[in-house]
């Protein structure tokens, strides 16, 4: 067996027969669960016996380079829009409390190798009924590796992407449950109705899926808004998430990656403005 055969159970999930029955009829399931509950899970993507050396070296990762975000934004994941009311949900804030690792400081890994790993991009594609994907050209955001510790979870957004990929590395003990609202976006409209409700204290919409480590996600993050629940524990919730664009050349702008990401990332980016200048 190979090592991505190692890392990944191919008997169960069979990523590696492009085209095959098996391969087709699991890309049919995963589309199923997509109009029916509008996420995807494949709990045991990652071999149990793998699990535990991806979540080693993400927690290594985490302690040498992680940035711990602390800070303000709406689900919008901006500062608000002065056009609406400051009671209106577009301008509700929320505080984002997590730990985490861009792309460029995670190296040759296991995620990594599972991320770069060919069949998985096509079998996102084939799910995502996109004719071809690649995987994100920003230096970045392609990979990104995010810790919640006890007490924090991530609040209620949407993400830019049209869809979403995670990979559950490490569960907590309890908390961090994935909760999410299918279809409160349609395009540039957001139903603001349901918003409202919903930040009010309505739940009766709120779809709820458990995850144990080692499982993929599939979800349209784009239209689903979609939260974190806070964490019980002393064991962190550690997210890998993976990041792929129908446009071969698809970045993020630097102001948004320098909100992201932070001082390290707006450094990178000032410090190559001032070279330019001086070339």
């Amino acid at each position: 067996m190979d090592e991505i055969g190692n890392l990944v159970d191919l008997e169960r999930y069979p990523l590696d027969r492009t085209g095959s029955q098996e391969w087709q009829a699991l890309v049919e399931r995963c589309r199923a669960a997509h109009r029916e509950n509008g996420c995807v899970n494949l709990p045991g993507f990652v071999r149990a016996g793998s699990l535990a050396a991806f979540a080693r070296e993400a927690s290594a990762l985490l302690e040498r380079h992680g940035y711990r975000k602390s800070h303000l934004r709406t689900a919008l994941f901006n500062q608000g829009d002065p056009s609406k009311p400051s009671g209106h949900p577009a301008n509700r804030l929320f505080r984002e409390n997590s730990l985490q690792i861009a792309n460029d400081q995670i190296g040759d890994t296991l995620i990594r190798r599972i991320y770069e790993w060919q069949p998985l991009t096509d079998f996102i594609a084939a799910v995502e009924g996109c004719e071809r994907l690649y995987r994100m050209a920003d230096e970045f955001q392609a990979l990104n590796i995010i810790a919640h510790e006890a007490g924090n979870g991530l609040p209620w957004h949407f993400d830019v992407n049209n869809f979403t990929v995670t990979l559950l590395l490490q569960a907590s003990e309890a908390g961090g449950e994935f909760v999410f609202v299918p279809e409160m976006r349609s395009g540039r409209e957001v139903d603001f109705v349901r918003m409202e409700r919903l930040f009010e204290g309505d739940g009766s919409f709120v779809h709820t899926t458990e995850r144990s480590g080692g499982t993929l996600t599939l979800f349209r993050g784009r239209n689903a808004l979609h939260a974190v629940t806070a964490v019980k524990g002393p064991t962190s919730r550690i997210t890998a998430v993976l990041t792929y664009d129908e446009r071969p050349d698809c970045v993020a702008s630097e102001r948004g990656n320098a909100f992201v990401y932070g001082p390290r990332v707006e450094a990178i980016y000032r410090e190559r403005r001032q070279r330019a200048r001086l070339s």
